[in-house]
């Protein structure tokens, strides 16, 4: 059998009880061994391998310029960590991208966020979109289903379902639309990323911080997820988790921590995307997760935080383990596994986990797509 893996992201979806920090003084974790950031021109910045974490000591976004970034391999969040002030008067962007005919390929998700499904071409057919939100493939009147996260999308056939929890912790970003049917058909739009900016003084937005959806109206991605933690919290700037297309897709979640709120006057767009609280803690611990741990026989080390893509050749059996395993949980754990195809639907298999141990495990024997590369993913429902 040959095997390719790029990468498997298995995150807790669902919501959490963790008790307040308290009105202690904050720190952010950064190091500050990243120096103070300053953009003064359009800057694309590659996320740090492996954790996606940036130690900076302060940040300052001019006006007029936008901040971007590229994925890391394991395609994790954005973490913008300062030991002093972050001022934002222009724009940080972790969009969701759009999906297109030609060439055939689906919307790739900001950092942390789920690719849109692949467009049919030549017969074959078009795919599901990617992560636990994920849109369905649709036909080639082009509808097909739109992602959601926070929300739920516009209401169409094959619109994924609400997921993940209004403290973003699992920090995690939007899901992919899916793809539909032509000659060619259109990529499914990119979820939106995930970007979290804490600072041990205080936060300043007066430009934008975006993280919307692959704009495709027919297939739109969704929004995705945007965090700031700090002390203070001010300015009248935009935050935007918009689904695809101005809200055709589900939106995603906005949540600031913060221990003075008298400045608080932030924009957020849509407004019911947003939470406020005093959650001060960047990295909680211990973090209940899930994780593949083994797919058709071959082990995945505990703690990869990508998605595994695997390939079966034709005449390889259909029927393979898969493996997943619940960390920090308790009682019985409801998970589900996406096993997501280029081309086709998406096989999904519900199951439980009893934390009679901790970790525990349990294994269910799914049927893969054959001769096409398929994607796995696990999450709690």
């Amino acid at each position: 059998m040959r095997t390719k893996y790029s990468l498997l992201i298995g995150f807790w979806m669902a919501g959490i009880l963790i008790p307040n920090a308290g009105l202690a003084q904050f720190i952010s974790g950064s190091t500050g061994a990243d120096g103070p950031l300053v953009v003064s021109m359009n800057t694309t910045l590659p996320v740090p391998e492996p954790d996606g974490v940036f130690n900076y000591t302060t940040i300052n976004i001019a006006s007029g310029v936008t901040l971007d970034f590229t994925p890391n391999v394991l395609n994790t969040p954005v973490y913008l960590l300062a030991t002093g002030d972050v001022i934002v008067n222009g724009m940080i962007n972790v969009d969701g991208k759009n999906g297109t005919g030609n060439p055939p390929v689906g919307g790739e998700g900001g950092p942390g966020g789920f690719a849109g499904g692949v467009p049919g071409i030549s017969g074959s057919p078009s795919g599901d979109g990617k992560g636990p939100g994920a849109g369905r493939r649709g036909n080639t009147a082009g509808l097909a289903g739109r992602g959601a996260y926070g929300g739920a999308a516009s209401g169409q056939a094959g619109d994924g379902s609400v997921y993940g929890s209004p403290l973003l912790v699992p920090l995690v970003g939007g899901s992919g639309g899916g793809g539909y049917d032509g000659q060619p058909g259109d990529g499914g739009g990119g979820g939106g990323g995930a970007v979290l900016i804490a600072s041990d003084t205080e936060i300043v937005v007066t430009g934008t911080i975006s993280a919307e959806g692959g704009p495709d109206p027919n297939n739109a991605g969704s929004g995705g997820g945007i965090r700031l933690v700090a002390p203070i919290v001010r300015g009248t700037g935009n935050l935007m988790v918009r689904g695809g297309s101005g809200g055709f897709g589900g939106h995603g979640r906005v949540r600031v921590d913060v221990i003075d709120r008298k400045e608080l006057q932030l924009v957020v767009n849509p407004v019911s995307a947003y939470s406020v609280g005093g959650f001060m803690r960047v990295f909680p611990e211990p973090l209940p997760r899930i994780d593949l741990i083994s797919v058709a026989g071959t082990a995945i080390p505990e703690g990869t935080t990508n998605a595994v893509e695997i390939f079966l050749p034709l005449n390889s059996p259909t029927a393979q383990d898969v493996v997943v395993q619940a960390r920090d949980f308790t009682g019985m754990v409801p998970i589900r596994i996406a096993l997501t195809p280029d081309s086709g639907p998406a096989v999904v298999e519900d199951a439980t986990i009893n934390m009679t141990t901790n970790p525990a495990t349990v294994t269910v024997n799914m049927d893969f797509p054959v001769n096409t590369p398929t994607f796995v993913q696990a999450f709690t429902k």
